[in-house]
């Protein structure tokens, strides 16, 4: 899964359970510590998804983090009366003293899963980077107005031609950071030492050749159009 996605499907993921656990919290009169640590955890998540990670990994998010700001802050409201709901039935000692085996795996499980997401999706891009022989960043400039256009990249070497999007919030200088240092930024997208890439005039595909022979063609997302290259590096893996 794109780093990108998996963001946003944690955020989606986290907010929906919101429901569910609050319904939890008010017909279940145990457990109430277990689900005060889930709330709190996903409320962590949830500001952490928004605000923090696509910083700080810098990861090109559109303009629809908007509508996942406004669920999220919808589900944070839900988890926070959630809490207040088991911390009474806490106080009125409808409370377990200690919590069971089944209630640890439970907790274990709600709080390593996204985290496990998350992760398997972040070491994946960056597999693929520093394994690749080429790191190419394009710019879909849409219809020109805010908010409309995109950062997308690719990591290519001559086994796997894969969509990243890692490090490329504002193209291929936040891109650098997650490179090796043997890399050598490009910026002419007609010859790259023994590659050649193209871009069709439609902006359907991108065309690569390795030592003039064909090794990948790539559609490209049909709601990227206006498409400018970036920039990019080349990496010396041998």
């Amino acid at each position: 899964m794109l780093l990108k996605n998996c963001i946003y499907f944690i955020i989606i993921m986290v907010s929906l359970l919101s429901i569910p656990i609050l319904i939890y919290s008010i017909k279940n009169k145990k457990n109430c510590k277990c689900i005060k640590i889930i709330n709190f955890f996903y409320i962590t998540y949830l500001i952490l998804n928004i605000v923090v990670i696509p910083n700080v990994l810098s990861v090109d998010i559109g303009p629809e983090i908007l509508f996942l700001a406004l669920i999220s802050l919808i589900a944070i409201i839900i988890y926070i009366v959630s809490i207040i709901i088991c911390s009474k039935k806490i106080k009125k000692g409808n409370e377990m003293i200690s919590f069971s085996k089944k209630s640890i795996l439970v907790i274990l499980l709600f709080i390593i899963l996204p985290i496990l997401l998350l992760s398997c999706s972040l070491f994946r891009e960056y597999y693929l980077i520093i394994n690749s022989d080429l790191v190419l960043v394009y710019k879909s400039n849409g219809n020109g107005g805010i908010g409309d256009s995109h950062n997308f990249a690719y990591a290519i070497n001559e086994n796997y031609f894969k969509e990243i999007s890692l490090g490329i919030a504002t193209g291929d200088y936040s891109l650098a950071k997650y490179l090796p240092k043997k890399s050598k930024k490009i910026d002419n997208i007609e010859n790259i030492n023994n590659y050649n890439v193209s871009l069709d005039n439609n902006e359907k595909y991108i065309t690569i050749y390795k030592n003039n022979k064909l090794i990948h063609r790539k559609q490209i997302n049909p709601n990227y159009y206006n498409i400018s290259f970036d920039g990019g590096f080349y990496i010396n893996n041998n």
